[in-house]
């Protein structure tokens, strides 16, 4: 992905801290992590792929807050 170095590498904050918060602020605190970040909105049909990208954390949301995440 353009602009996003493959390193394997930790976000700086426990990704158990984004279960509750808005999607919005929860997206903007792991861009300024510099990870890019997948929404998978659960009150939507969607599908996700299944390869691992070391620079990416997924948000699992409904009606606009965090329900879980994953690096990957």
């Amino acid at each position: 992905m353009p602009g996003f170095p493959l390193e394997r590498r930790s976000p700086s904050f426990d990704l158990a801290e984004l279960v509750g918060r808005k999607t919005e602020d929860a997206r903007a605190r792991c861009e300024r992590d510099g990870f890019h970040v997948q929404v998978v909105d659960l009150d939507k049909t969607v599908a996700v792929t299944l390869e691992y990208s070391p620079n990416r954390i997924r948000l699992v949301t409904r009606r606009g807050v965090v329900e879980d995440c994953h690096r990957g």
